[in-house]
């Protein structure tokens, strides 16, 4: 087996746990070979067969992290930014402004329970806090904090 086809077989690995950015890849190949001519063929065949795609890699971040672990635009960005994606594919696939915001309700809604004993005022703090930490915009953050307030 030479090196193309432990780099493919590596890659494929990679890919068969869930999808990759041509970043992710990239990094994870440097591992095993310093020659990046190689892992540019490597790259380039797997563009070719479709199974690496930044934008639709994008869009399936986007999608397990609605649906997983909530993140507004600022934590989605960072994260997608880590993983090597363009800045103009990032833009294309982040949440519209109701989407997040909707999102940042429907979060809260969801740590409601966890709120009740507290007073008004810890629990706007802790709403903060929480939306902050997972990247949500004070656009998204403040509207939720009135809906809280409305409920009490």
């Amino acid at each position: 087996m030479d090196d193309i086809d432990k780099l493919t077989a590596k890659a494929f690995k990679l890919l068969s746990y869930r999808p990759r950015s041509i970043f992710e890849i990239k990094t994870r190949l440097k591992k095993l070979t310093p020659s990046s001519a190689l892992i540019d063929k490597v790259i380039n065949q797997l563009i070719n067969q479709d199974l690496l795609n930044d934008e639709e890699f994008a869009r399936w971040w986007v999608d397990q992290r609605l649906s997983h672990r909530p993140r507004g635009n600022f934590g989605l960005t960072a994260e997608l930014s880590q993983k090597g994606i363009d800045k103009k594919i990032i833009n294309q696939v982040l949440l519209t402004s109701a989407q997040e915001k909707n999102l940042a309700k429907k979060f809260i809604h969801s740590r409601q329970s966890r709120l009740q004993s507290l007073p008004l005022q810890q629990q706007k703090i802790k709403v903060i806090q929480w939306l902050k930490t997972r990247g949500f915009s004070f656009k998204s953050i403040y509207p939720a904090i009135d809906e809280l307030i409305r409920k009490e």
